[in-house]
């Protein structure tokens, strides 16, 4: 009788928890710091393989009822190269009297991007509602689409509970389709399909993490595959985001 009445408790105890419903906002408080930290590896077979690193920090300089501000600032890119059999290299922190040719053409770009300071304004749901050049003399004009992160439902969510979400991103598509798996003390957890249509076809998969406290995603993982101009092309991105 006993272990029937611990094995009721524990049933009930998960139902309990399993039925319990989060509402997604972003939670960002002034003078937050947040330092965002994206991987790439893409693989075009035979043509090109890349690892990519690129580092930014986010300061959250005003919020106001929906309204988020934050100023996005690069800190470092990295790119590893291999195309047709040569190896090129380029990292923002080696100095420039040390950089070969190759680093010395992409530092030209790069550095613009790394001496740019943007202002980004979100609502809650984590919508871009707009973009400012704050600093520098970068082209930002994709910048909104290139950056639009996670965006939540209106609604609270469960276990088992699926949203959909299309963005145009430079001529391509992106259909996300997100899945509460799991809501822990601490975090959501998301499992992530998708459709790219346009100028690029395929299908992507992967999981996210967010704190439910401040709606703040801790880690994305994204594995893509797609062909473009007759190209077929696999990568991995994962982007993490951790309060300073």
């Amino acid at each position: 009788m006993k272990k029937i009445l611990l094995a009721l408790l524990l049933c009930v105890g998960t139902l309990a928890f399993s039925q319990e419903k989060v509402l997604l906002r972003l939670n960002y408080e002034k003078g937050d710091t947040y330092e965002v930290k994206m991987t790439m590896n893409q693989n075009m077979g035979e043509m090109m393989t890349m690892d990519m690193t690129m580092s930014m920090n986010l300061n959250v300089t005003n919020v106001e009822d929906d309204n988020i501000v934050t100023e996005a600032t690069y800190s470092h890119a990295k790119m590893d190269m291999e195309s047709m059999g040569q190896k090129m290299g380029y990292d923002s922190n080696t100095k420039e009297s040390e950089m070969d040719p190759f680093a010395q053409g992409m530092h030209v770009e790069m550095k613009k991007l790394l001496e740019t300071v943007i202002e980004i304004e979100n609502d809650k749901l984590g919508n871009i509602t707009s973009t400012e050049l704050k600093a520098g003399t970068s082209d930002i004009s994709a910048f909104k689409d290139n950056m639009s992160g996670m965006v939540y439902p209106e609604d609270a969510v469960e276990v088992g509970t699926k949203w959909t979400v299309t963005k145009e991103q430079q001529g391509m598509t992106f259909e996300y389709t997100y899945e509460v798996v799991s809501i822990t003390s601490d975090t959501v957890e998301l499992e992530i399909k998708g459709n790219i249509t346009g100028t690029a076809d395929g299908t992507f998969d992967g999981k996210s993490s967010i704190d439910k406290e401040t709606g703040n995603v801790d880690i994305s993982e994204m594995n893509m595959s797609f062909s473009v101009e007759g190209q077929d092309v696999k990568s991995k991105i994962v982007i993490t985001s951790v309060k300073k």
